[in-house]
């Protein structure tokens, strides 16, 4: 159903025209109310969904756990997860070629140098941090809160802050979740909980 909505939205924002005038509708109305202490922490949501940022941190972590729980198997899952979701994200960026909500074309496949849709920085933000709340041995709260609040946080921030689209937004978190939902089916091996 994921990879259908995700189809869909691509569909839609090619075929039915109104979706863009929701587009335009939601980067104008956050241009008009972006207070300048604002503007800085949604910076630091968005920063969440950094892959220079979210990626290392993540491959560090389940290097550690390799090391202590003497298995390759939490580094193949970070490197494996790292290297579906980018590969993914970049070939539909280079696909789609959309702009910026600021700089670049609103339409879809318009030959536009900037490639915004999907959202890599939103997908980011549920990949990268559900594979670290897989590997950590926390209490199952605290597993979730890190499994889906940095998403949440970067969606908010880059479209808020007029970086990507509402839909582009939609799009990275459908493919994100989608992602995240097909790692958790994968037999890896749990966190070693002591």
């Amino acid at each position: 159903m994921l990879a259908a909505g995700f189809v869909a939205l691509t569909a839609a924002l090619v075929w039915w025209p109104p979706i863009l005038d929701v587009d335009r509708a939601v980067r104008d109305w956050a241009d008009a109310h972006r207070p300048h202490w604002l503007h800085t922490i949604l910076v630091g949501f968005d920063l969440l969904g950094q892959r220079g940022i979210a990626l290392p941190l993540v491959l560090v972590v389940a290097a550690v756990l390799s090391i202590r729980w003497r298995t390759p198997r939490p580094l193949a899952l970070a490197v494996v997860a790292g290297a579906v979701n980018s590969v993914l994200i970049e070939v539909l960026k280079q696909w789609t070629s959309r702009g910026a909500p600021h700089h670049g074309s609103i339409a879809m496949f318009s030959g536009d140098p900037a490639v915004e849709y999907p959202s890599g920085h939103v997908s980011n933000g549920l990949v990268y941090y559900a594979v670290l709340a897989f590997l950590v041995a926390w209490p199952p709260v605290a597993r979730a809160v890190l499994r889906w609040l940095p998403g949440v946080l970067v969606f908010v921030g880059t479209t808020y802050l007029g970086w990507h689209w509402l839909t582009d937004s939609v799009g990275g978190y459908l493919l994100g979740l989608l992602q995240v939902l097909l790692l958790t089916r994968l037999r890896w091996p749990h966190r070693e909980t002591g």
